[in-house]
Order: C-alpha cells, then structure tokens, then sequence
C-alpha cells in the first residue's frame, strides 16, 4: 500500500502530476534516483528527486526540465505536458490559501484536489459530509470539535466550507458527486431538532441536482463489507495539460489525513463503494427515508 501523508506542506496537484510524470518516465528507461542526479550535475540530489516525484516540491527550472527530458528519453508531447504541468504547480494558485489560518495541513492537499475534481464519490458512516452540511449542522459541529477557537475562526471555518460546497451547486460544469450515506449519519442528532430537520430537508434537495446522487445504506442491510467501514473519499480530476490523474482515495482521522494512491487501494474502496451502493436505498427511497427521520427522528426501541 502506497500512502501519502497529508500532514505535510501543501501539494498542489500539478505538483502531484509532475511527479507522477517524472517517476514514470524514470521507470520506463530503467533508471533509479542516482543514475538521474548522477546525469543532471551538481545542484541535483536523490532526496530532492525524490521530493519532486513524491509531489511535496515543484522548484524546477525550464532547462532543467528540458534536461531531464531528455535523460528520461521523454518525446515532445511528454515534453510539452511536463512544462505545462511545471508552470502550473509553481503558480500556488491555493484557492484555500485565504483561509489558511483555519486549514489544517492534513486538509490542504484534499483542498486541492477537491477544487480540481471532475467526480467525488463520498462514503460517509456517522456524520452528513461537509460539502452537504447546512451553515447551522457545520456549526454545532464546529463548535464541539473545535471547542477553543472563539468566534470569528467558528466563522471562517463555516465560510471555507461554503466556499466548497459551490464546487457542486455551481451552474456551470458543478463537480459530480456520488454521496453513500450510513443510516447513523442521518440520525445522530446534531444540535436542536430544528437544526436536524433542516438538514435531513436539505439532503433531500440536494439529492434532487442533476450532479448529485444520494443513497443511503440501512440499518437493515447490516455490514455488507462483512467488517466496520471508515469514510473515505476516491476522488477523480479533471485531466490538466494533457495529463489524466489517476483517481486517489482520501480519508482523515483524529490523528491525521491520508491518501492512497496505489491500484490496490484504489480497486479495493471502488469495490466497497460498489457493495455499498447494492446495499443502499436507491435515490427515491432515500429521499422517502429522510422525510420519514425528519417528522419522527429517534428510532423506535
């Protein structure tokens, strides 16, 4: 399993695309770190190659890409790709950078991939997802996990998550999302009824949206992974500078965030989105029970 750490600088994704490219590349002529630095001469070192193609730096000059270019045995239209994709990773366009005081570094990697999303495909097993969240849930919720901040970071933390969610009510060209609901997010209580009603209703209309699919996994269908799931995240990006990113599963916990990038990981949690989404109420019977929670939320028994 190949994991990336999230806590850690911010990593745009071209920074992410530009090593990818280079690693490759580098593995397609057969050559390792030091047959690279090796060639390209002083000022280069295998931990600084190995920071390029990890995605953690972009700091590489015009001729030097023409260079390694040329050792990889890159053609023009590889060539081309990679000076696009360098041009891109160091113009730290961070959409998120003005509310950097309030993002955590574990979060700022899945900020920006999520702003370069074509498609996010989202399980979640206790809690509505953020980009679902009325102003009122994410803020009873803020309020609790981030018991110390005063108010005016309570505010900057719900404008973030605003500014998110018109990455999928946008009129044009809105991200895709697949949301896969437990019956346990929709019913643990957050804050006052009032607050939970208005949620439960504001699922239901955005399960309504063209680019929206919502689906929720009953108590009634029991485990059907056999085991316990997390939620996580597999997110597909639009193609950048001829490049096609492949799509990367992102989870966060109490002690931090991660991606997995490698096939397995990638085949294992699309298979587990496919199993849960059998399991799921389809889209009009979700919507059914989530007006039936919003008029009588406790469970019987």
């Amino acid at each position: 399993m190949v994991v990336a750490n999230a806590n850690q600088a911010p990593t745009s994704v071209a920074r992410k695309q530009v090593g990818m490219q280079l690693r490759e590349a580098r593995e397609r002529a057969n050559l390792d770190l030091k047959d690279v630095v090796d060639e390209i001469g002083p000022g280069w070192s295998i931990s600084k190659l190995g920071r390029i193609e990890r995605g953690e730096s972009g700091r590489i000059s015009l001729p030097e890409v023409d260079l390694l270019a040329k050792i990889l045995e890159m053609d023009e239209d590889a060539r081309t790709n990679l000076i696009a994709l360098v041009r891109q990773a160091a113009s730290k366009s961070w959409w998120w950078y003005k509310y950097r005081d309030v993002v955590h570094s574990g979060f700022r990697i899945y900020a920006d991939m999520e702003a370069c999303a074509q498609r996010l495909t989202l399980y979640n097993c206790n809690i509505v997802p953020g980009l679902l969240q009325t102003p009122d849930y994410a803020r009873e919720l803020d309020r609790v996990y981030f018991k110390d901040d005063p108010e005016n970071l309570l505010d900057r933390r719900l404008q973030l998550k605003l500014e998110r969610q018109t990455f999928i009510t946008r009129k044009t060209k809105p991200i895709a999302v697949q949301a896969i609901l437990h019956e346990a997010a929709i019913r643990t209580q957050v804050g006052e009824p009032r607050v939970m009603e208005a949620q439960l209703e504001h699922l239901v209309e955005m399960g309504k949206r063209a680019n929206i699919s919502l689906r929720v996994v009953p108590y009634s269908a029991g485990f059907p992974l056999g085991t316990a799931v997390g939620s996580f995240t597999i997110i597909e990006m639009k193609p950048s500078g001829g490049i096609d990113p492949q799509p990367v599963v992102y989870f966060d916990s109490l002690v931090g965030a991660a991606c997995l990038e490698d096939p397995d990981s990638l085949a294992t949690h699309t298979a587990a989105i496919a199993a849960l989404r059998d399991a799921a109420l389809d889209e009009v019977g979700t919507r059914t029970l989530l007006r039936q929670i919003s008029k009588n939320p406790r469970p019987k028994g």
